[in-house]
């Protein structure tokens, strides 16, 4: 694998953090803002190798930078180099894993190739217009038509999962009974985290998932099968290794809010089956307020900003499901999947 670009490595690779990676995590448990800790945690992340996690630290050193953090103009550059170091070695550790994939520039799917082209910094976003234009967090998909609402009629797989909406109700109000979700929004130990959604650790929006990293979890998917089954034998779930899909039951306490926020990737569609719905509650995406209905699906593109609220005095819950866009072809899903892999694959041999 290429080893990044022909920056000084001793300097990039080898750098001398303030202090050790203890002292970092410690002070950015009390301060998640200190800049000079969440530069040593890049640097001892650097040191050993851990590319992934030092990228994440040394981009948040910048952002801490611009929003008045205080550090030394040597030390903010170095971390500077060490990021345009980092994009270097990624993009070609994705260009060659995608090519020993059999995947190139000339196999690659045109809107697969541009959604790199953009990733890379190689090319622009085509100008946007809407108010509440598609924000991915982790990656755009180019040239998909825009929207906030899908209609659930339009796609054919959508009918056998609301007839089954008695059997999933009658499982989920059992795993209310003898199961205990868990905050939905938690402690990152392993990336910088700010509390986008003020939920962090907050039980008030709580989930219980069928699914880790994508992939099912079998004691759980066995306390729901007849969920499972629908879900996993008719919809077309988007399924990216480590990533997708997120199967899982979502309960909204009474007199909750989720804050506007936005999701990983525009080439899919979140869905939601509203299972228990008090009243006083509403899903909003852009510009666009729906309320759940129990039993009708509502599926939206959580790229465009959205948020929820549960204003009643009872807890709302949904079935909580991500599957492809009807737009994205086959050939495009294997190399999403592939684009995906090649990034798991791409952290250096110790």
């Amino acid at each position: 694998m290429r080893r990044g670009p022909a920056l000084p490595m001793s300097a990039i690779e080898k750098p001398n953090p303030a202090f050790d990676e203890a002292e970092a995590d410690r002070r950015l448990s009390v301060d998640q803002r200190d800049i000079v800790a969440t530069l040593a945690k890049a640097d001892n992340r650097m040191r050993a190798r851990d590319y992934r996690a030092a990228n994440a630290y040394y981009g948040q050193v910048g952002r801490l930078a611009q929003e008045g953090g205080t550090i030394a103009r040597t030390e903010l550059l170095r971390a500077r180099d060490a990021t345009i170091w980092l994009a270097d070695y990624f993009r070609q550790a994705i260009v060659d894993g995608l090519a020993s994939r059999g995947i190139t520039a000339t196999t690659m799917h045109p809107r697969f190739a541009k959604s790199l082209a953009i990733m890379f910094g190689e090319q622009a976003r085509d100008p946007v217009y809407q108010r509440f234009p598609q924000m991915p967090n982790s990656y755009f998909y180019p040239d998909l038509p825009y929207l906030c609402f899908s209609d659930p009629s339009a796609h054919g797989w959508t009918a056998p999962i609301e007839a089954g909406f008695p059997d999933i109700l009658e499982e989920a109000e059992e795993l209310l009974k003898n199961s205990e979700f868990a905050p939905h929004v938690r402690d990152a130990t392993d990336r910088p985290q700010g509390d986008v959604h003020g939920l962090v650790n907050d039980p008030r929006w709580s989930t219980w998932d069928l699914t880790a990293m994508g992939v099912p979890v079998p004691e759980r998917t066995g306390l729901c099968p007849r969920t499972f089954e629908l879900i996993d034998r008719n919809a077309p779930l988007c399924r990216i290794p480590s990533r997708a899909p997120t199967i899982m039951f979502s309960l909204l306490r009474g007199g909750a809010r989720i804050p506007p926020h936005t999701g990983m990737m525009n080439a899919r569609i979140i869905c939601h089956l509203p299972l228990i719905v008090p009243g006083s509650g509403a899903l909003r995406v852009g510009d666009q307020v729906r309320e759940w209905q129990p039993g009708r699906l509502l599926m939206f593109d959580d790229t465009v900003e959205h948020e929820a609220w549960n204003h009643s005095s009872d807890n709302r819950l949904v079935l909580i499901f991500d599957v492809w866009r009807d737009e994205i072809e086959q050939v495009e899903r294997e190399q999403i999947r592939a684009l995906f892999e090649t990034v798991d694959e791409s952290q250096p041999d110790s």
